[in-house]
C-alpha cells in the first residue's frame, strides 16, 4: 500500500517535458536541475542543489515500466534501510550509551558513495527493460546493488567513520559489537527480502542441530 505522506508527483514542468514532441525522442539523458532553501519559520537554514537524469521511457511496455518501477523502489527501500543501518552501527562503535547529535556525514557519505553504481546499475536495467527482460535478469541487477550496499557500508565504516579513528578513545568490544551488528545487518535476509531477492531456506532439522 503506498504511503500518502510520502507520495509524489513530478512538476509540471517536468510533464511537458516528458511529453513534448521536440524531447520525446531526444538521444542523450537530460538532466533535471532542483534547487531551493531548507527554511524553517521562514528562516533560510541551507541551500540545497542536485541534477537528476531525466530517462526516455516512451519505447518500453507500459508493463516493463511498471517492473522498472517496482524494481526501482526495493532498490531504493534497501538503500534507506541500508543507510540506517550504517548511522546506528556507526553511533553504537562510538558510544556505550545512547548519543544524540548530526550523523548527517554518515548519511551524505553512503548516498556519495552509492551514487555512480546507482546510475550505472539504472541505465542497464532500462536497457534490459527496453530489449525484453527474464527474472533471471533483474534478479541479476539487484544482487549487483546489493553487492555495492554491503561493500559501501563495510568499507565506510571500517576506513572511514570508525576504523580511522583513534583507537585510544574507542573500546574494541564495542567496535567489534557495532561491526557484526552492521555485517549481519547487511547480509541477513530482510535487506534480500527488501530487494526481492530469494533467501536460503533452511530446515528446522539443520537448525536444531
Amino acid at each position: 500500500m503506498a504511503d500518502e505522506k510520502a507520495a509524489q508527483r513530478p512538476a509540471r514542468v517536468v510533464t511537458h517535458f516528458r511529453t513534448s514532441r521536440r524531447t520525446r525522442h531526444a538521444g542523450p539523458v537530460h538532466s533535471l536541475w532542483a534547487f531551493g532553501y531548507d527554511m524553517d519559520n521562514m528562516k533560510a537554514r541551507c541551500w540545497y542543489e542536485a541534477r537528476l537524469p531525466v530517462y526516455n521511457l516512451d519505447d518500453c511496455s507500459p508493463v516493463n515500466v511498471k517492473r522498472l518501477q517496482a524494481v526501482l523502489q526495493s532498490w531504493l527501500a534497501g538503500a534507506k534501510d541500508s543507510a540506517f543501518a550504517l548511522r546506528n552501527a556507526v553511533k553504537a562503535a562510538w558510544f556505550a550509551v545512547e548519543a544524540r547529535g548530526d550523523y548527517s556525514a554518515v548519511d551524505a557519505a553512503f548516498w556519495a558513495h552509492t551514487e555512480a553504481e546507482f546510475y550505472d546499475l539504472l541505465q542497464r536495467l532500462i536497457d534490459v527493460m527496453r530489449m525484453g527482460t527474464s527474472d533471471s535478469e533483474l534478479e541479476s541487477l539487484s544482487q549487483a546493488w546489493l553487492k555495492t550496499l554491503q561493500r559501501t557500508n563495510l568499507a565506510l565504516f571500517d576506513k572511514v567513520f570508525v576504523g580511522a579513528g583513534e583507537i585510544d578513545r574507542s573500546s574494541p568490544r564495542r567496535v567489534a559489537k557495532a561491526y557484526e551488528f552492521l555485517r549481519a545487518t547487511m547480509f541477513g535476509d530482510k535487506l534480500k527480502q527488501t530487494l526481492n531477492l530469494p533467501v536460503e531456506q533452511v530446515s528446522r532439522k539443520k537448525q536444531a542441530s
